[in-house]
């Protein structure tokens, strides 16, 4: 539980607040809780990685981690598992928009980003047989 979005002008505005009540919830504050933030830093330096997004929402409250892994050099792409529905319809490019406002660096986001073509239903969802 907490709020990752450090980049966000309004954290700048909360910190000057000089209250830590308002830090209370805020995930980069908790990472220092354990070793889990420190070791993923040290995985992702190690080398090449690709990111799979299966159920995430890749919305403003991770904001942080997800600009940390999308955007370190060593991110060679990020593939999204999305939801498809009933009627045909997906969820695809609300997650591409969201996981657009990760990225400070956009031409690099369109570059790591895996097209709808290449990417697949993370539960597909079964056609009905025609009676």
């Amino acid at each position: 539980f907490g709020y990752g979005d450090e980049l966000d002008n309004d954290y700048e505005r909360i910190e000057r607040l000089q209250n830590n009540d308002f830090l209370e919830n805020i995930k980069s504050i908790r990472y220092h809780k354990t070793k889990n933030y420190r070791s993923l830093l040290e995985f992702i330096a190690l080398g090449p990685y690709q990111v799979f997004i299966m159920g995430h929402s890749c919305g403003n409250s991770d904001r942080t981690l997800l600009n940390t892994l999308f955007e370190h050099d060593n991110c060679l792409s990020i593939k999204v598992f999305y939801r498809q529905y009933k009627d045909g319809t997906d969820n695809y490019i609300d997650l591409i928009k969201n996981i657009s406002r990760n990225f400070n660096n956009k031409p690099n986001m369109r570059d790591i980003v895996v097209n709808r073509e290449n990417c697949s239903p993370l539960v597909p969802v079964k056609k009905e047989v025609a009676e």
